[in-house]
């Protein structure tokens, strides 16, 4: 089975399910973003609240590729960017409205709003180039496994996704803030919590994979896609 497309113009068909699973993506996206500044202690350790959520994009990029390509991923990936910079800036820009005199949560609503920038422009770099890593690494595998061993490819591209991602962004958000050491302490922990959460909600993962291949009649093999992640064209 391969992705729906029109015949003449190799164009992708967006279907409903794409479009559910895409705005879940940015759902999470966005939250992980808004609660980075909240920190959860838990036993000894202790890390944002937004790491409980953003790991749950890799899911969804996961789902888009596997069961309907490189280039519907690559589509969600960019959107999903343009809609945390709205709502980051958005918020932002409220940040500086003048707050109503009987309204005293000013300070506390600016000192949250103020600093998710900081976080938005840090993970940029990190969240573009670990999201297309994982995604080309399972197409690519997908169609060398001849669409064989999920769990192995899912795990794998996974595995260097995350990495990619966690080492780009924690070097930006602390490097000359804390000492290097404690650089690759935070990368070990965030990306062996990461790693953990991905495998556990890897059989959830697989059903979804399975349902939506049997529902949209779809299970899309990148052959001849050209692997350019700065493009948004379905056509080629």
């Amino acid at each position: 089975m391969q992705t729906e497309q029109n015949n003449t113009k190799n164009i992708v068909i967006i279907k409903p399910s794409i479009i559910v699973v895409g705005i879940l993506f940015t759902t999470f996206l966005i939250l992980s973003n808004l609660t980075a500044f909240k920190l959860v202690q838990y036993s000894s350790f202790a890390f944002p609240a937004g790491l409980l959520f953003f790991p749950v994009t890799y899911i969804f990029d996961d789902i888009l590729t596997e069961v309907y390509g490189f280039k519907v991923s690559r589509l969600v990936i960019w959107t999903a960017l343009l809609a945390n910079a709205i709502v980051i800036c958005g918020t932002w820009f409220t940040t500086y409205l003048q707050p109503a005199p009987y309204w005293h949560e000013q300070s506390a609503y600016a000192s949250i709003y103020q600093a998710i920038p900081r976080v938005f422009c840090a993970s940029i770099l990190g969240y573009l180039t670990g999201e297309f890593f994982n995604s080309m690494i399972l197409a690519k595998l997908k169609i060398k496994c001849a669409g064989r061993h999920l769990w192995f490819r899912l795990l794998l591209s996974t595995a260097v996704g995350v990495g990619v991602d966690t080492a780009i962004f924690v070097h930006v958000a602390f490097l000359f803030l804390v000492p290097y050491t404690n650089i690759w302490q935070i990368i070990l922990t965030t990306y062996l919590f990461k790693v953990t959460y991905e495998m556990l909600v890897m059989p959830v993962t697989y059903k979804i994979i399975n349902y939506l291949k049997r529902k949209d009649k779809t299970d899309h093999y990148d052959i001849g896609t050209k692997f350019n992640p700065f493009s948004i064209r379905l056509d080629e």
